[in-house]
């Protein structure tokens, strides 16, 4: 074994870090306090940044308290300086305090302190000298010798009471420096307004010597730290950074001159209203509302009336849909409160969703684009499924609040029908009665109007162009559109535009194109009006509400199929001329057309007659749909 004696040590008794123990060696200072340039730092209320200074030096291990202002005991004796021995125990608050801060218990091995030698005898003639007790001297003698060290005797030789003066002085003038340093200096917040609140809100603290330029000032919330925003005349504005723990929070000043003290600050959660599910509903309906900062003593009002909050869980607080003035369809604001807080309104309908509240225009006829407002709608167009009085109509947009479809044409031959519309989404359809005024021309002479429409159930991504009485086209893809739903809208238009050269008597006729890109083009026209893609061929493959015809169509037989339908369309339509062209690729749509243009007679300087149109049997139409939705074998 080592004949090398174990070094002193100091060891915390009480508090969080009760039990920790520092080693000393010879020439060290040991600081103990509560602030950053402690070396064994104390976290308490009572001890202050640097409470105490203990050093190992020639003489032995000597405490010195550096002004501290409620003072320091060992072994419950009040001290400023003291030489410090085995099983001396350093507290900082006077003996029975409620605070009862940790205490530190120095242990001093035998043999680790070596003892001072004993004094020289008096010369004859001089003065006796009164020797200073000894280390061995003082423990012997008991707590008469410890008072004896804490009045070290006057009569030191010449060097070591010069010494011990200089010493003294710059422990002195260390202290003071210190305690000028630490308490003279460093900030001090005396109070913090308004003392609760939650992250984001602005607070006022006012207290003495803080820094002029605001960035210089950290604000501590809990460990959550923020810049000050302003400073000015003793106070600082800060806002609460986002992250502070909900509770009672401790919140000092730092500059660098060091911290302040704490004051108490108690944080909120904060309380936000993000969403409602669902957004309409009756009385008595559950209606959940999610946010954040929700507790037992939330209230809600629905439309200013409070509402019974069933339940209420982490994020998510659930309520009755109270009884409230206002018909189907009326919008009333959602407002949750905690005491003065309060979250923004969310729009709550009622009536269950989805819901259709109005039409942009309330009336129109086929193939007018119209905007439906409700709520409960699929953000996804191809999730929401609309009918006019069971006919499906096109959707072309979608949001939550707003669909933009393409009106049906109508099952009616009168003027004007009061066309119930029915939204479907995700298993539930629209209850309340929502009713679009649905116009249409029965007298005079009939205009071949192309339009865009829906495939019906199983046609998803797909539409239709073609015209009140038949479909022309069916679309897979929305190609360079926005939409599948868009590019019918802009294939109906650009063939309107080739109806109406052919009424006023200019050339009209369609033909099938390769290059640039195969499609459908007017002749001596460089554009196409419509592109035929590989998705296109392949929904032709089994078309809606047909048999699997085999394989697909090539893309270029597809468009001779379609140039074909559109020439004896606009023919027949404008100028009862005979369906030539599908009567030369197809003999099934051929017949179909003929009898077409025998079911509707031209009457020279008149036309066709609408009345007659809007007459036709459902017999033809089928066929017609079939003839569209066909494409030749011998064209493949």
């Amino acid at each position: 074994m080592s004949d090398v004696p174990e070094l002193p040590s100091l060891t915390v008794v009480g508090g969080p870090i009760d039990g920790y123990e520092m080693k000393m060696s010879p020439g060290t200072t040991v600081i103990i306090g509560s602030g950053r340039l402690a070396h064994m730092r104390l976290d308490h209320p009572e001890i202050e940044l640097a409470h105490v200074k203990v050093a190992w030096d020639d003489i032995g291990i000597s405490l010195v308290d550096n002004g501290s202002r409620k003072g320091t005991w060992v072994n419950g004796e009040p001290v400023e300086t003291m030489a410090l021995l085995d099983g001396d125990v350093i507290e900082f608050a006077a003996p029975g305090s409620k605070s009862a801060p940790p205490k530190v218990r120095i242990k001093v091995p035998k043999g680790a302190v070596p003892e001072p030698p004993p004094p020289p005898p008096p010369a004859p003639g001089e003065a006796a000298v009164r020797a200073v007790p000894s280390v061995a001297t003082a423990r012997a003698a008991g707590p008469r010798g410890r008072a004896a060290r804490r009045r070290p005797a006057l009569g030191l030789p010449d060097v070591r009471l010069v010494a011990l003066v200089v010493g003294v002085l710059l422990l002195l003038f260390g202290g003071w420096w210190t305690a000028k340093r630490l308490f003279f200096t460093a900030p001090r917040v005396d109070s913090i307004q308004p003392a609760q609140g939650e992250p984001g809100q602005t607070v006022t603290l006012t207290g003495k010597r803080f820094q002029g330029d605001a960035a210089d000032n950290v604000v501590w919330f809990g460990d959550r730290s923020s810049n000050a925003s302003s400073a000015s005349h003793g106070t600082l504005q800060v806002k609460v950074p986002p992250g502070a723990r909900p509770g009672k929070l401790a919140v000092r000043v730092e500059t660098s001159a060091g911290r302040s003290r704490p004051v108490s600050f108690v944080a909120w959660a904060p309380l936000r209203a993000f969403a409602l599910d669902p957004l309409g509903a009756l009385p008595g309906d559950e209606v959940a509302l999610t946010g954040s900062g929700f507790d037992e003593g939330t209230a809600v009002t629905v439309g200013g009336a409070a509402v019974q909050v069933k339940s209420v869980e982490p994020g998510t607080l659930r309520f009755a849909m109270p009884v409230v003035q206002g018909t189907p369809g009326s919008v009333h604001e959602v407002v949750a409160s905690a005491g003065a807080r309060r979250t923004r309104p969310l729009s709550l309908h009622l009536g269950r969703v989805p819901l259709v509240t109005s039409f942009d225009p309330p009336r129109g006829v086929a193939g007018s684009l119209v905007r439906i407002r409700g709520a409960g709608f699929a953000a996804a167009t191809g999730h929401n499924a609309v009918t006019f009085d069971g006919v499906p109509a096109l959707v072309v947009a979608a949001s939550p609040t707003e669909l933009a479809v393409v009106v049906p044409p109508g099952r009616l031959a009168q003027p004007e029908t009061i066309a119930l519309v029915v939204v479907h989404v995700g298993g539930k359809a629209s209850t309340e009665s929502a009713a679009f005024t649905l116009q249409r021309l029965v007298e005079g002479a009939w205009v071949p109007r192309f339009l865009a429409g829906a495939v019906g159930e199983g046609g998803e991504g797909q539409a239709t162009v073609g015209t009140e009485i038949a479909p022309v086209m069916l679309l897979s893809g929305k190609d360079d559109a926005q939409s599948v739903g868009a590019r019918a809208l802009r294939v109906a238009a650009a063939l309107n535009a080739a109806a109406d050269r052919a009424r006023v008597g200019q050339a009209a006729t369609f033909e099938a194109r390769a290059q640039p890109a195969i499609g459908v083009a007017l002749v001596g026209v460089h554009d196409l009006l419509v592109r035929v893609t590989p998705q296109d061929a392949a929904a032709y493959e089994t078309p809606p509400g047909l048999p699997s015809r085999g394989a697909p169509p090539t893309p270029i037989a597809l468009a001779r199929h379609w140039s074909a339908l559109l020439c004896d369309t606009v023919v027949v339509g404008t100028s009862a001329g005979k369906p030539a062209a599908t009567a030369a690729t197809d003999p099934a749509a051929g017949a179909a057309f003929a009898q077409l243009r025998a079911a509707l007679p031209w009457q020279y300087g008149s036309g066709l007659s609408s009345a007659r149109v809007a007459t036709l049997p459902s017999d033809l139409k089928r066929r017609l749909r079939e003839a569209a939705f066909r494409v030749p074998q011998s064209s493949r």
